[in-house]
């Protein structure tokens, strides 16, 4: 009687087990996408700096710099919200003196760059690098980025790109395994990335090349075309099957 009790709980237990594992079968593929841009954002940025010996006057003398630097571009139709100042640094400049073979105090200087915000059709782009090549000695950067509105559009795309690619690796991998998918058991999803080193920022004026600057043309935004940014994102789903 004990063997056919014993007997009767091994299979029960079997049959359990093999329950459980059928039901709780699963298929992991993880979904990749990739969108590329053009870049729609133009970043013009003045970086200049302000030196004395006397900590405060150093500083009045940079906020003096900044107004001077907006008020040229707001004069000129630049749209006063366009214009940033992000960052604002202040350090003490020492100098070896090789009489002394040492360092020696020298003064202090103000680090401030000032950044011009657009849209590449903005109309108003060359005249902003006129205004910059024509009217102040400092080096000029000029960035292209993705703009919030294309950034939102490409996640909405890598998504939809991602599950279709895990859909359709699910499908090819089920039928192989003569299984059927289920339902959905989980989701992991990770955020777009941009992908490699790209031509996005460029220094256009410099000691060596402001003179050749000055004398070009102020077209710029025709003659520049940046490289496209490449952006992905991946997404893990598992199926029941």
């Amino acid at each position: 009687m004990k063997k056919i009790i014993l007997s009767l709980a091994i299979m029960l237990f079997a049959f359990g087990s093999f329950a459980q594992n059928n039901q709780n079968g699963i298929i992991t593929v993880e979904g990749k996408s990739s969108v590329k841009l053009a870049p729609e954002e133009i970043s013009f940025t003045v970086n200049f700096s302000v030196k004395d010996e006397n900590y405060k006057q150093c500083a009045e003398m940079s906020v003096e710099k900044i107004d001077k630097i907006k008020m040229l571009f707001i004069k000129n139709g630049i749209d006063e919200e366009l214009i940033k100042t992000n960052s604002f640094a202040i350090h003490e400049v020492q100098k070896y003196d090789p009489q002394l073979r040492q360092s020696v105090f020298e003064g202090y200087e103000a680090n401030i760059p000032v950044t011009i915000r657009t849209q590449k059709d903005y109309e108003k782009n060359d005249k902003i690098f006129e205004l910059i090549k024509d009217n102040l000695q400092s080096n000029f950067n000029l960035n292209f980025a993705l703009s919030e509105e294309q950034m939102e559009m490409v996640k909405e795309k890598l998504i939809q790109l991602a599950v279709e690619d895990a859909k359709q690796k699910a499908t090819v991998i089920a039928q192989s395994a003569d299984v059927q998918l289920g339902r959905i058991k989980s989701i992991q999803y990770g955020e777009p990335r941009m992908i490699g080193t790209f031509n996005t920022n460029m220094e256009l004026m410099n000691a060596e090349i402001l003179p050749m600057a000055r004398d070009a043309k102020a077209d710029i935004t025709s003659v520049l075309s940046p490289n496209e940014i490449e952006m992905r994102t991946n997404i893990v789903i598992a199926w029941e099957i």
